[in-house]
């Protein structure tokens, strides 16, 4: 699928207001309290990041900006890509309506292939649902560029789908293209930890990875996600 394919089903997804999220994954969540900055107070926090500046933080594929508004709350400097200009829309007037005026600018159209960012821009990266969104091909070279913006002591929250679930099998490594209503059209790629290692390449290390699973006790469903953090190689 060519990448204005992507895009148009994604702005069609967004159209729809599928994924029009607003508040933050509790892994990204924890992985900030973690690795970047921990909120203690109302305005007391406490930071984990052992910088000697404010750190930069990019959410890979931000949809509507839930991420960057809550690294706004952290006082982060937070920016925000996605290849859908209704999503980012979405999100100037959500940042305009909360007297965040300041993040609007922060909210750029641009192909995870080619991030319009210097060297080293930053110092975390989070990517919640994106990178399993996309051909394997496409989220390497993804994978390759955010190790160019990221600083050589950064950090990289990212989640995967597993095969793991009821209607594969646990090893399960393919892609397909969504049928569904919901994100029809759209790519879904499935990951182990084999396509995980490739994924990564050798621009990062793999500092943690969990699997993390949820299986209904009322029907035979059951989903599987990879939590990983990585450091810069």
């Amino acid at each position: 699928m060519k990448a204005d394919l992507r895009t148009t089903a994604w702005d069609r997804s967004y159209d729809r207001r599928e994924n029009f999220l607003f508040y933050p994954h509790e892994e990204i969540v924890r992985f900030m309290a973690r690795h970047v900055r921990k909120r203690v107070g109302f305005e007391e926090f406490e930071d984990r990041h052992g910088l000697e500046r404010n750190p930069r933080v990019l959410d890979l594929g931000c949809g509507i900006g839930r991420h960057v508004r809550f690294c706004d709350d952290l006082r982060l400097e937070a920016w925000g890509v996605d290849h859908s200009r209704i999503a980012l829309g979405e999100a100037g007037r959500i940042c305009d309506r909360e007297g965040r005026g300041h993040l609007v600018g922060r909210f750029v159209v641009a192909n995870g292939e080619r991030l319009p960012f210097a060297d080293g821009a930053f110092d975390f990266i989070v990517s919640h649902g994106v990178l399993d969104s996309m051909p394997f091909d496409v989220a390497r070279r993804t994978m390759r560029d955010c190790r160019r913006v990221l600083s050589a002591s950064g950090r990289f929250y990212l989640d995967l789908i597993s095969g793991d679930d009821h209607r594969h099998f646990p090893e399960f490594a393919g892609e397909e293209v969504v049928a569904t209503t919901h994100e029809q059209d759209t790519v879904q790629s499935y990951f182990n930890f084999a396509r995980i290692e490739q994924l990564v390449g050798n621009g990062f290390v793999i500092e943690e990875c969990q699997k993390v699973s949820r299986t209904s006790v009322l029907s035979p469903v059951r989903q599987a996600r990879y939590h990983v953090v990585l450091t810069a190689a």
